[in-house]
């Protein structure tokens, strides 16, 4: 029977004196390797996984060697060094190991700052921070100290192990999340520009942003290799939130359209709207960081990634409080990485006000200023990178490669999205003359009326302008191509909810009942969740589980099997239905239209474009009839 071994990295006592002995008695492993060696930074030996344990047994720290030699309680002792920091205790401190957050002086009712945790094994020790006034946790200790070396050995053994299983154990935790965390993500819809926090804030859901059930932005946390380890919340009224238990530190998210680009300068903001707000403005990716925290270790990371970057750190102008942590961070960050710093400059009014990002000059003043400071700053550091606007990347081409090479190469066309009408029985059998010799009669009324006709809602030609009817840009920004009408067509790239409602607003104004979907996932999501809105038959897409939620969250009740049942072909004999069971559909889509009108109030711009290719047929999404 073989002996019981470690299982995991274990410290030992072994003092100076005693590693010549302690290396003799314990040995090597089976592969031949030594089975202690000396851990630098601790200042320890350890014994490695798959030692044989009985040999080690003399070697590990022992409690009774640890003895305290002071008439100071530990407790009382951290619970006045709280109470300076400016805590506000209702009880005393909980040395349970665990993460307590607590209210501070400078806070307001509801809010709690501080946070401590503490760890009583043997020797009391532990931190605390109020998040207003540390940078950093700030490390507490037992104030005894023992007057024995081979106690004061044992004791600093055991501490290591008590950190090294407590580490074991988190990083497993959050690995857990993490795989939580993409799962959940995966399943999200995109997030809807309408949503409140975006409209309050003035910016647009970038790609990657998502929406839950709850309404809440959800915006995905990862590392340089785009693995996922946390996810952050918004809600409409502005509240922000972190996955409980889930890794934030060294984690970041991309705002923009194009991933990040060795060749020019790395962008980094603190929030999400702050770094859509300067996205928007110069047309670069920025790095969201989600706080100023985060900023030097994210940057750390990323330029490890890209060591021939250059950085700059956008930061919060935190003038209003005692200590400027977004200008502290940002100048950290930039003397780490070699980068540079800048804050957004406001008059004294603006500062009065309390403002203090990017996105604040943006609303208070306008996107060209936010541009303006950014991209001249970025000339003044770096003279050779004159601002040039930057390429917006197209969508992949999908492609389909041969099994065999005996097959010749098929390269599929570029994926487009379309809404495509679906004929009825009804109108096929109108369309089919009566004598197919003979073409069908003409009715000289019915070109007149097509022609006076206008081919989509009057409201939509105050938010677009054409020079040929057929290419359609947002009246404010002349040169984003918002979509392209070719009659019983309509084509975007966009997959922005304002964009696919103005699209469905018009193939309703033209008459199609049933329309046909194809294209990108987000996209046909999002026009199967309004065009049922609306009360029109959609084909083209499955939904799944989440798109039935929201839509019963607007008011509308559908089961699966009623939508599959709408989603077949129609037969080749139309069928009539009674007259009530068509006045209570009919009722049916207007209330559902009613209550579609009392939600989504259509506003009078659009966001602007991501995209401006110079060809029609590149246009990815499509409403065609």
């Amino acid at each position: 029977m073989s002996n019981e071994q470690l299982k995991h990295k274990t410290y030992l006592a072994v003092g100076y004196d005693d590693r010549a002995q302690a290396q003799q008695e314990i040995g090597r492993l089976n592969n031949g390797v030594a089975a202690i060696s000396f851990d630098g930074e601790q200042g320890l030996w350890y014994a490695k996984a798959g030692t044989d344990k009985r040999k080690v047994e003399p070697w590990l720290p022992d409690p009774n060697m640890m003895k305290q030699n002071s008439d100071i309680d530990p407790l009382l002792e951290f619970n006045h060094v709280l109470e300076t920091a400016g805590f506000l205790l209702e009880e005393p401190p909980m040395m349970d190991g665990q993460i307590h957050r607590v209210a501070t002086q400078d806070d307001k009712r509801g809010q709690k700052s501080g946070v401590y945790a503490v760890f009583n094994d043997g020797h009391p020790v532990g931190w605390y921070q109020d998040h207003r006034n540390h940078n950093e946790p700030q490390k507490w200790h037992a104030s005894f100290e023992q007057a024995d070396p081979t106690a004061r050995l044992h004791q600093k053994a055991h501490m290591a192990n008590i950190r090294y299983l407590r580490e074991q154990s988190l990083n497993q935790k959050q690995q857990h999340h993490a795989k939580r965390c993409a799962q959940l993500y995966r399943q999200l819809p995109t997030a809807n520009s309408g949503q409140g926090y975006l409209n309050r804030k003035g910016v647009q859901a970038y790609p990657g942003v998502c929406q839950d059930k709850k309404g809440r932005l959800v915006i995905p946390l990862y590392d340089t290799e785009q693995n996922i380890h946390s996810l952050q919340r918004i809600s409409p009224n502005g509240f922000k939130c972190l996955k409980k238990g889930a890794q934030k530190s060294g984690h970041f998210f991309v705002v923009g359209d194009r991933p990040l680009n060795a060749n020019e300068p790395i962008l980094y903001a603190e929030g999400y709207s702050t770094a859509a707000s300067i996205a928007e403005a110069t047309g670069r990716s920025v790095v969201m960081t989600v706080d100023a925290g985060n900023m030097p270790k994210v940057a750390e990371k990323i330029s490890a990634k890209y060591p021939n970057a250059r950085h700059l750190f956008l930061a919060d102008n935190d003038h209003k409080n005692q200590i400027n942590k977004g200008v502290q961070k940002a100048r950290e960050s930039a003397n780490l990485v070699g980068g540079h710093w800048l804050t957004p400059k406001f008059s004294t009014e603006q500062i009065q006000h309390g403002l203090t990002d990017f996105n604040d000059l943006q609303i208070s003043s306008s996107v060209v200023r936010v541009k303006k400071q950014i991209e001249g700053y970025i000339e003044r550091c770096w003279p050779e990178l004159k601002y040039q606007k930057p390429e917006r990347l197209q969508p992949p081409l999908n492609s389909i490669t041969p099994v065999s090479s005996t097959l010749k190469a098929i390269t599929t066309q570029q994926q487009e999205t379309v809404i495509e009408q679906v004929k009825t029985p009804e109108a096929e059998l109108k369309t089919k003359p009566d004598n197919p010799t003979q073409p069908p009669k003409s009715n000289p009324k019915q070109p007149e009326q097509e022609t006076s006709k206008m081919p989509m809602p009057k409201h939509l030609y105050m938010r677009y302008t054409s020079a040929n009817g057929k290419s359609y840009f947002p009246n404010r920004n002349s040169a984003a191509l918002a979509f392209i009408d070719k009659g019983n067509k309509l084509q975007t790239r966009l997959e922005h909810s304002k964009i696919i409602l103005d699209l469905l607003a018009i193939a309703e104004h033209r008459g199609w009942q049933q329309i046909k979907l194809k294209g990108s996932q987000n996209f046909k999501r999002e026009a199967w969740l309004q065009a049922k809105i609306k009360g029109m038959e959609v084909t083209g897409y499955k939904p799944q589980p989440l798109d039935y939620q929201r839509l019963t969250q607007q008011g509308i009740n559908i089961d699966k099997q009623s939508h599959q049942t709408q989603a077949v072909k129609p037969q080749a004999q139309p069928t009539t239905s009674p007259p009530k069971q068509q006045a209570t559909t009919q009722a049916k889509s207007q209330s559902a239209l009613e209550r579609f009108k009392q939600r989504f109030t259509p506003q009078n711009s659009i966001a602007k474009s991501r995209f401006a290719p110079s060809k029609e047929a590149h246009y990815e999404h499509q409403l065609e009839r």
